[in-house]
């Protein structure tokens, strides 16, 4: 090569160079280089003329466009995966970056993997295989899970179902399948969209992220989430015989049955606009853009969050060839069938992978408004002239005890008189000064008043709730206070379990260097059957298993009280209703009610009849003790004091952040005046050994169907109390 021909050279590769890269448009790539497997419904070259309507994905899915986050809540078989792949192929040819790919499990993830080893194998002029590297034994570039292009960057195929796999990869390009099928907190450290955002931090900008997935629940999907956060578009397609453009939905969608056979020999669409009948066979005219031809379009309903764009779609848009809508007619005839006999899978399948929608299997009974529009002016830890029994439950978190405190009358009527947060830590045992279990007992101690006078009433029994947070510190409590009314509870989620075992388990302690076999009896609640039951009571208004609330209560305890939601299914066949929480939900106001009513149960209130009631009011209750309490409120009776510790605060309500930690300000005790406590007798501290000293002024409440002492100071001992 002459001097002369090398200046040329040089200059032209210079010139080259300095050259802008061509606008990477994913749409027109995917035309140009994908070849489909034979495998496939439609084997050769990618064109868009089956699926017209997955162009304005890839184009949004560019590095041209604004978008950073494209987000496909689609019916199953559709145009997700294939896109997936298209915009992966895109990146390693024109834009080698790192991209990261997650899917629900391993087992996908190989799958995902294999069509990957497929579309570099077959894309046009091998402008894949000779970028990534060879697919060779003892060689890490190009396994099932990384695979290595142009050797400064790679693609990660992994689960999103370990927070170490969203956490070792730095990638601005992030591909998420099935996002509804991921576990909502990944190993205790979040949400996995926030954990895989995170891995494009250092990008800016200068990143996308591509969610994909068919929908579950209403009020559980996170695709939903992520769909709402967007542009939420839909395809309309414009109407053969008047040419309005509009949506395919279900509810303008019918079908026929022939009148003879009785099979279903005919389904299609009704115009919104003309009201003439679309069939099947306008599809041809019906799907084409305006690129294929056509005037069918992406509307957004939604002007979304300026950064995502989201797409919603259903099988009745499915290519020609593909499920007709006839057979979409008869598996939604088939889901309807199902649905009357009280099953419930077959809808929500066609609702998520036909559909592309959340299904409402739900059958909510109140909601918080409703129970706030019904709350009563009665005072709090007062008990309402028709009560004379109270009890007490517990649930133990992290850094604090939750109480909600009942009272319980004729025919099981009750009310809520009192929710109280105790902040400290349940780690720290009972017999240290201060403790949150000191002031749990300082609660329990407490005398409650009535409303119509006479004798102070204390809390007959309580329930601590063992599983979660500190099952061991609550063993440990419990296991020294079975004597003073003390039920230390498991929730059993199983169905159809009864509110409360006839009979406790034993389980065996080590506390204090000293093992007890069987050293606290623990008993099981049927939570779903207690759910049940509690939401069938609150909406009466009085009478016997009505819930009554008072107006003190704030609005966060009312949320967390109906937060779950009942869903019915259908399982070797029976109908099985069971309760869910959705993420995150704080459903402490509900358990406690639970276990209020598995107490109760305990103490046998269930069985009481009206004479027995009688008689326990005569005791408690003398006629014309003091005057109406509904008329004049004393001042209600307030727990002692807390020590003078850092650690231990005052008892608050629901009115303050639920997450109060120990060391946070004092906070007040409800919307009324603070009152003046009532002397007590002075408690002495209690002694260094497991069990604690008898209570002071408290006795367990006897059942008065059951002859025993006149109620005052005494113990009872029978089937329903100890």
């Amino acid at each position: 090569m002459s001097l002369a021909d090398g200046h040329e050279l040089i200059v032209r590769k210079a010139i080259e160079g300095a050259r802008p890269d061509p606008e990477l448009r994913v749409d027109d790539w995917a035309e140009e280089h994908i070849i489909l497997p034979k495998s496939g419904a439609q084997p050769g070259e990618f064109r868009f003329t089956r699926t017209p309507y997955a162009r304005r994905v890839h184009q949004v899915l560019s590095p041209s466009h604004p978008s950073k986050r494209v987000v496909a809540r689609v019916a199953s078989q559709m145009f997700k995966t294939q896109t997936a792949l298209n915009w992966i192929g895109s990146i390693m040819h024109r834009r080698p970056r790192n991209i990261l790919a997650l899917e629900p499990t391993d087992t996908l993830v190989k799958r995902f993997s294999a069509r990957v080893s497929i579309m570099i194998r077959l894309a046009k002029d091998g402008v894949l295989t000779s970028r990534v590297a060879a697919a060779k034994s003892r060689d890490s570039r190009n396994t099932v899970q990384a695979k290595d292009f142009l050797g400064d960057a790679t693609l990660y195929m992994n689960t999103a179902g370990s927070a170490a796999n969203l956490a070792e990869v730095s990638a601005p390009y992030i591909y998420v399948d099935e996002i509804d099928r991921l576990e909502r907190n990944v190993d205790d450290e979040g949400d996995p969209v926030e954990l895989a955002e995170a891995r494009a931090t250092q990008f800016g900008n200068d990143c996308k992220f591509f969610y994909t997935s068919s929908p579950s629940v209403v009020g559980f999907s996170k695709i939903d989430e992520l769909h709402a956060l967007g542009t939420q578009e839909e395809y309309h397609v414009p109407c053969p015989h008047c040419g309005e453009l509009h949506p395919l939905l279900l509810e303008r969608f019918r079908y026929r049955r022939d009148p003879d056979t009785g099979y279903m020999d005919r389904a299609w669409f009704v115009c919104p606009a003309c009201g003439a009948d679309i069939e099947e066979h306008h599809k041809a005219t019906l799907l084409p853009d305006e690129a294929a031809g056509g005037t069918a379009r992406w509307v957004a309903t939604s002007r979304g969050d300026g950064e995502t764009i989201s797409f919603t779609m259903s099988a009745f848009y499915m290519p020609v060839g593909a499920i007709t809508w006839l057979s979409l007619a008869r598996q939604y005839a088939r889901a309807k069938e199902r649905l009357a006999r009280g099953d419930h899978e077959a809808m929500q399948v066609f609702y998520n992978t036909r559909l592309g929608l959340s299904y409402q299997n739900t059958e909510r009974v109140s909601t918080a408004k409703d129970l706030m529009d019904r709350a009563e002016g009665y005072a709090s830890r007062v008990l309402p002239d028709q009560a004379l029994v109270a009890t007490m439950a517990v649930d133990t978190q992290a850094n604090r005890l939750e109480v909600q405190i009942e009272a319980w009358g004729p025919g099981m009527e009750h009310w809520v008189l009192d929710y109280v947060v105790l902040s400290g830590s349940p780690s720290v045992p009972p017999t240290t000064e201060g403790s949150v279990w000191q002031r749990l007992d300082e609660l329990r101690r407490t005398p409650l008043m009535h409303a119509g006078g006479g004798k102070p009433i204390y809390i007959s029994a309580y329930g601590i709730d063992s599983a979660g947070h500190n099952t061991q510190d609550v063993y440990n409590y419990g296991s020294g206070r079975q004597a003073m009314g003390c039920t230390v509870l498991h929730g059993a989620t199983r169905p159809n379990r009864p509110v409360i075992s006839s009979a406790p388990s034993r389980v065996d302690i080590d506390w204090n260097g000293k093992k007890t076999p069987g050293g606290v009896e623990l008993w099981q609640v049927g939570t779903d059957v207690a759910k049940d039951y509690l939401h069938n009571r609150m909406q009466l208004q009085g009478g016997p298993g009505a819930m009554h609330f008072h107006k003190d209560l704030p609005p966060a305890w009312f949320e967390g009280l109906v937060i779950e939601q009942p869903r019915t299914r259908y399982a070797r066949g029976r109908t099985i209703r069971e309760w869910i929480n959705p993420p995150g939900g704080r459903n402490e106001p509900l358990d406690l009610s639970v276990y209020n009513l598995a107490v109760a149960y305990k103490l046998g209130l269930h069985r009481w009849s009206d004479l027995d009631w009688s008689r326990l009011r005569r005791k408690l209750v003398p006629p014309g003790a003091t005057p109406d309490l509904f008329v004049a409120q004393p001042p209600p009776v307030t727990p002692l004091p807390a020590p003078p510790v850092d650690a231990a605060q005052a008892v608050d309500l629901l009115d303050v952040p639920r997450e109060t930690a120990a060391g946070s300000p004092p906070v007040h005790t409800s919307g009324q005046a603070a009152a003046e406590p009532v002397p007590l007798p002075p408690v002495a501290p209690p002694p260094a050994h497991a069990s604690p000293p008898p209570p002071v002024q408290a006795a367990p409440l006897p059942p008065p169907a059951l002859a025993g002492p006149a109620y005052g100071g005494r113990r009872y001992r029978s089937r329903g109390i100890q």
